[in-house]
């Protein structure tokens, strides 16, 4: 379970721009350090739903209830329901772990092809916060 231990007003400002927020996923070699790093909130944010969606709920380590479990419900019996399951799957995760992302709009695309290979391509536009800038992720998720 999440606890809100306390709250800090984080804005991106000039005066911070040499301020890293963390790391940035996949992880990889980074202009400023061995791993490349987010710098704006945004940036963060998009990394830290990314890290949720694709983490498998149990694979981490004292952590087993973080991560979405998308690609378990990939391997579910196929029902005519399956995208609206993903996205309240997704809603329910973020709403959890992420409080201050809001999700506007998620967008499923499974063929039948897709669905034979336990795969589905989303899009889910977001935004950070009270900021009204909408931001978007695409990925693949498979099973």
């Amino acid at each position: 379970m999440a606890f809100v231990i306390g709250r800090k007003l984080v804005t991106d400002t000039a005066e911070y721009d040499d301020y890293a927020y963390g790391l940035l996923l996949p992880v990889r070699l980074g202009s400023t350090g061995y791993f490349d790093q987010a710098f704006t909130s945004f940036e963060q944010a998009r990394a830290n739903l990314l890290n949720l969606l694709l983490t498998k709920k149990g694979e981490r380590i004292m952590q087993p209830d973080f991560g979405s479990g998308l690609q378990s419900i990939l391997f579910e019996q196929e029902t005519e329901n399956l995208p609206e399951v993903l996205e309240d799957t997704i809603t329910e995760n973020v709403r959890f772990w992420l409080p201050y992302i809001t999700i506007e709009e998620i967008d499923v695309q499974m063929t039948d092809e897709m669905k034979n290979n336990n795969t589905a391509n989303m899009s889910i536009k977001f935004t950070v916060g009270s900021d009204i800038a909408i931001q978007e992720i695409t990925f693949t998720i498979q099973g």
